[in-house]
């Protein structure tokens, strides 16, 4: 039901329509004669009647600033990539912060996508388009400032099947001699464990003493990026690493990669000299990530299936790995050409 308000005021006489229905907060808006106030009463209990969302009181009056600044004070402290999450959410500040929820439209976040594309590459695009969804989505569901996310009829950009790069045989020795004789006393472990197992760099970081069995050769790791524990095969070359870091571990912290001096994790020191590692082993166009490629490409080469590849690297589906099988097919062609050279001979 509709109610009229009749208001006086400096500026002259004004009308307020304010409309009850239940189960649904109450609208108002203010018009300069009555007759405007019914004609937009009737067309609020026309949308309600038809079962269509009407802006609420908070998407009228909160800007994108509003919601981003909330989102940054209450949701990326919980977030494990921060730095990255809080570059994208000030991008979105700088580019639509002063319009209301209200007009925060489709168009208007499409047009700044395709911006977007014209610098940087589709799956960084689509991860600002994420930072941007997420927010709106708790101010949909939690905050009730939207009353729908404009972002789920957004385009995601298509994204290529990733980047493969991993090390030749020369490129592996090159490397584990200039990481051998860097001045890092972990760094050698780090890189053998990343090349042998296919653990992540924070996976790796994250080891603590507790989580390592080096009597049954294995390293659990609780703190994963898809969430789950995963278990890692360590080699005999890295339980010999860990052996003599063991020998002078600090007894007041149990994370295997601390500086043994200052307690500090070793994270901005190891970033310096693996890059001096990287050129010394004159290693172009390779990343500390391609030591997790390099992993999977040895497995895929040595006859590993996609389930057994995605196992190790803890990939929940096949999809990420999909990436190797051409290095599989070229196994597998290895092996039939062999066999049949010794079946059929030179017939």
């Amino acid at each position: 039901m509709a109610y009229f308000r009749k208001r006086v005021g400096k500026r002259g006489t004004s009308w307020q329509a304010i409309v009850r229905k239940g189960g649904h907060r109450p609208q108002s808006q203010s018009f300069r004669t009555k007759g405007e106030a019914k004609a937009w009463a009737i067309a609020i209990e026309g949308a309600i009647n038809q079962g269509k969302h009407l802006p609420s009181r908070e998407a009228k009056r909160r800007t994108v600033r509003d919601l981003l600044e909330r989102y940054k004070e209450t949701e990326i402290p919980k977030k494990k990539d921060q730095v990255n999450t809080l570059r994208q959410v000030n991008f979105w500040i700088a580019e639509l912060g002063d319009i209301r929820l209200l007009h925060l439209s489709r168009a208007a976040i499409v047009e700044i996508r395709d911006k977007l594309a014209k610098d940087k590459a589709p799956a960084t695009v689509n991860r600002y388009l994420a930072a941007l969804s997420h927010a709106c989505t708790m101010a949909e569901r939690e905050w009730e400032w939207m009353e729908s996310n404009p972002l789920r009829k957004v385009s995601r950009l298509s994204e290529s099947a990733g980047r493969v790069r991993y090390l030749s045989d020369d490129e592996r020795k090159r490397l584990l001699e200039a990481v051998k004789d860097g001045q890092h006393p972990h760094l050698y472990a780090i890189v053998l464990i990343a090349l042998t197992s296919g653990a992540r760099r924070g996976e790796i970081l994250g080891l603590r003493w507790k989580d390592v069995d080096l009597a049954s050769k294995r390293a659990v790791l609780h703190d994963t990026k898809n969430k789950e524990r995963r278990t890692l095969t360590l080699v005999p070359q890295v339980v010999n690493e860990l052996k003599k870091l063991q020998k002078v571990r600090r007894i007041d912290d149990d994370l295997i990669f601390v500086d043994s001096d200052t307690g500090k994790h070793r994270y901005f020191y190891f970033e310096k000299d693996w890059r001096l590692a990287r050129d010394k082993a004159e290693l172009d166009n390779f990343r500390f990530h391609d030591l997790r490629h390099s992993c999977a490409s040895y497995l895929a080469m040595n006859g590993a299936t996609t389930a057994e590849i995605a196992a190790v690297l803890g990939h929940k589906t096949l999809a990420m790995v999909k990436r190797y099988s051409h290095l599989s097919d070229e196994h597998v062609r290895g092996i039939v050409e062999r066999t049949a050279l010794k079946v059929l001979g030179d017939a």
